[in-house]
């Protein structure tokens, strides 16, 4: 998923709480974290619409490894792709 939030980080206590509940979470980059989730991403997106504030945005989608590529990525990142994605 991808998101714009307006606020510091220290306002988002119940988004944090929530992406912690997934199966597994990592922050890709800085406006971006991946997420093992049962469901779809309507699920995850009506999961988590309830912690953001006005004007925040946020896009959840499914990311397979036929048609997935990066760079840039911080190493943790890296690691969690190849082990949820493989």
């Amino acid at each position: 998923m991808t998101y714009d939030l307006h606020r510091p980080a220290c306002a988002y206590p119940g988004l944090l709480e929530q992406l912690a509940k997934f199966p597994a979470s990592c922050q890709g980059l800085d406006s971006s974290c991946f997420v093992v989730a049962e469901g779809t991403a309507d699920d995850v997106r009506d999961a988590l619409v309830p912690h953001l504030h006005p004007g925040d945005g946020l896009i959840v989608t499914a990311l397979t490894s036929s048609i997935a590529s990066w760079t840039g990525l911080r190493p943790e990142a890296r690691r969690w792709i190849h082990t949820h994605m493989n």
